[in-house]
């Protein structure tokens, strides 16, 4: 992610450790944690990094899933052995981030949910995802389940959609 930053003409990239970040207290307007705190070890160490580096008055935006994001892809992960390593290891998700936020001091915490879907027109794009998230490629067995799952929606629905829950939080530095 950080050599497609830095493609674009002008960026100044600098990839860090989110609890110890490299920047004066006060010297940013805006701080954006994009899909990343459930990835930290400390989740409160990590917003409260974030909340130094904001000048009074401004603003931390935070993106995170909800615990029933993708979960069709989940409930057949589940069927053939493959939890979600995500959801098993998340510190923080949407359903427990505003106390966390609230707890750094922020003020006006507030939270816009956007939910959405994708479809999925054939099993293979399925395969593939389940194949990529465990700690080796999917046996045939695990195959033939997935793409009987998702082939049976597809007939019966004609299609295989999978639910999206993510959340923006938002809150301003006092």
């Amino acid at each position: 992610m950080c050599d497609e930053l830095r493609s674009i003409p002008g960026a100044e990239v600098q990839q860090c450790d989110a609890a110890h970040l490299p920047f004066a207290t006060a010297s940013f307007d805006t701080v954006i944690a994009n899909h990343m705190l459930y990835h930290v070890d400390d989740p409160a160490a990590a917003v409260a990094e974030l909340c130094r580096v904001l000048r009074p008055g401004g603003r931390l935006f935070v993106a995170l899933n909800g615990l029933d994001h993708l979960q069709e892809l989940f409930d057949i992960g589940d069927a053939i052995g493959r939890p979600s390593v995500i959801r098993q290891q998340a510190r923080v998700t949407a359903e427990t981030a505003e106390p966390l936020l609230a707890a750094s001091h922020l003020a006006d915490v507030s939270h816009e949910r956007f939910p959405g879907a994708f479809e999925v027109a054939e099993p293979g794009p399925v395969v593939a995802y389940l194949g990529s998230v465990g700690d080796g490629p999917l046996s045939p067995e695990q195959e033939q389940v997935v793409r009987t799952a998702v082939a049976s929606r597809i007939e019966k629905e004609g299609t295989f959609r999978v639910t999206k829950n993510m959340v923006l939080f938002s809150g301003r530095k006092e």
